[in-house]
């Protein structure tokens, strides 16, 4: 599309971030002008409530599902869940606007969307780095960044009242293994022509040291699979091709074999097979049920499950219930990735069982064999220098992520004034010379439940969470339809509340306090004063003697059958 320049506009353009500041993940900002809307990332967060059901959270596209004829596009910075996770329900939910991204993301986003049955009824336009897309009130250049996923894009977006730059989540990477060196020109080129907004990674903003380079990896992987004596266990995010293509390049170099072990590995492997990032593996690669007929020392598994997710490939390994791989002593486990705060007690679990198995298992804490895709306090800093923004807006991090960063943006000249640290559903109006909160959004999540995509409401959450503290009692009546007399019963059911030793007395107890409420319910009727409420009653009454003798006020259903 040919390049047109942009209207001045007097009126502010809107930056909302519904997700992805003051958290790790469900990255989603939007940016609207008068006529259009356009959205970056649509991602979603990894629950610590899935033992209440929610399998992870999105954000709540209400706003845009109300704008919905504004939205002229959605422009993924990568393809990391966090990122384009939540797309399929952006979609379901009637927000139809074209997808935007490069050329790894879209194969991901493609597999992704196969899932809802989405894949073929969607706008997927792929760009290439450096390519511009024109609107009529913004402009978007995309740009190379370094991260830990490959084909990672920063946008440069020329809007109606000034540029605005959006890293995605990125790092400055002196030698990747895959791709070439963050383009600093660009960025400088942008910052000379005048930067309105930076909205910059801060994911890495407390740590002091320049990230380790992805190519710094590739010795530490070689000196530990020369010195094998068994079979080689190596756990990593399946998104992190550089890092798979790595561990390829060395199994072919010392005529080794690789087996891979989890779905998302085995899918993501044959995608950058299909764009080259990895090639001539055929013959590398082996069945795992084709283990058996290598010698142990010249084997590498290459295994999901690095955050102790009880459902994948490792984790069936350390408990002895993976059918093709039997860990024994002198085999090698290497955990190559980073421990994501809340995952620690389900790694510790898993690397423990290892252990006992009698692998030697290198992790975060003992052995470097990862590095973060993501900038740190240098890197943060080059890039604030280099775009020399008139405005700052810290994203992607929980809030003292954004509070150091802030911090750092400070050190290089930008005064408090032109700094806005803001969180999920801040409305923030820019002009070309000023940027404010003006509003919050009343709600910016919805949780999730289960991997078919039900969503669940805080009034569910909250009965679960109940259940979960109290327990439950259960009493069963049969009263007659006619007579409205109790025929049959109380029988009381407990489940949740105390050990078996315990329930005899408890449930003898409630059944004498159910039938007193009987009783009365029943001499009411026949003297004609009248049908009480019968179930509100024990429900009362059960939830009072609970309390008294346990501590605790359990959830109480009174089931009455009528015949």
């Amino acid at each position: 599309m040919k390049s047109t320049a942009l209207k001045p506009s007097k009126t502010p353009l809107k930056v909302i971030p519904i997700g992805g500041l003051g958290e790790i993940g469900m990255n989603c900002m939007i940016l609207e002008a008068d006529e259009e809307i356009l959205v970056i990332d649509c991602g979603l967060l990894f629950s610590d409530l899935d033992h209440f059901g929610v399998e992870f959270i999105i954000p709540d596209f209400t706003y845009l599902r109300d704008r919905k004829d504004k939205i002229k596009g959605i422009f993924l910075t990568h393809g990391h869940e966090d990122h384009i996770g939540a797309l399929g329900f952006a979609l379901k939910s009637g927000i139809d606007a074209p997808i935007y991204c490069s050329t790894f993301t879209s194969l991901l986003v493609r597999e992704r969307l196969k899932e809802y049955d989405l894949n073929d009824k969607v706008d997927m336009r792929v760009f290439k780095m450096g390519d511009q897309i024109q609107f009529k009130q913004f402009k978007v250049t995309t740009a190379s960044v370094n991260h830990s996923i490959v084909d990672a894009a920063a946008l440069i977006i020329d809007t109606s009242v000034g540029k605005i730059i959006h890293t995605g989540d990125f790092k400055i990477d002196p030698v990747p293994f895959i791709g070439t060196e963050l383009d600093r020109n660009v960025f400088k080129k942008a910052g000379d022509e005048g930067v309105l907004l930076l909205l910059s990674d801060s994911t890495n903003a407390e740590q002091h040291e320049h990230s380790m380079s992805e190519g710094g990896i590739y010795p530490k992987f070689e000196q530990l699979l020369a010195a094998a004596e068994g079979l080689v266990v190596i756990s990593m995010f399946a998104s992190n091709v550089a890092r798979m293509s790595q561990i390829f390049t060395l199994a072919k170099k010392m005529k080794k074999k690789i087996a891979v072990c989890g779905r998302s590995m085995n899918q993501n492997i044959a995608l950058a097979q299909e764009i080259k990032y990895i090639h001539d593996v055929q013959d590398v690669l082996v069945n795992l049920d084709e283990l058996k007929n290598y010698p142990r020392n010249e084997l590498i598994v290459l295994s999901t499950g690095c955050q102790g997710e009880y459902r994948a490939a490792l984790a069936r390994m350390s408990i002895g219930e993976d059918k093709n791989i039997t860990l024994q002593q002198g085999d090698l486990v290497l955990m190559s990735s980073k421990m994501i705060p809340g995952n620690e007690r389900a790694i510790s679990k898993v690397i423990n069982e290892l252990f006992k198995r009698g692998a030697k298992v290198l992790y975060e804490s003992v052995h470097e064999l990862h590095v973060s895709g993501h900038a740190c306090q240098p890197e943060l800093k080059e890039m604030l220098k280099l775009v020399r923004p008139k405005f700052f807006i810290p994203i992607h991090g929980e809030y003292r992520h954004l509070v150091h960063h802030a911090d750092l943006a400070r050190e290089t000249g930008i005064t408090d004034d032109r700094i806005q640290i803001v969180t999920n559903g801040s409305v923030v109006e820019l002009t070309p010379d000023s940027c404010k909160v003006t509003d919050k959004l009343e709600e910016t999540r919805v949780l999730i439940e289960g991997r078919e995509g039900s969503e669940m409401t805080k009034l569910v959450l909250k009965d679960r969470r109940k259940l979960g503290e109290t327990g439950v009692v259960f009493t069963l009546m049969v009263r007659n339809k006619e007579s409205r007399l109790i025929i049959s019963g109380p029988e009381v059911i407990l489940k949740g509340i105390v050990n078996e030793a315990q329930e005899g007395w408890l449930i003898e107890e409630a059944k004498n306090i159910v039938k007193k409420i009987v009783e009365e319910y029943e001499s009411n009727i026949n003297r004609g004063e009248g049908e009480s409420d019968l179930q509100e009653d024990v429900r009362v009454e059960l939830r009072r003697f609970f309390n008294q003798n346990l501590g605790k006020k359990p959830v109480v259903v009174p089931i009455v059958l009528e015949m």
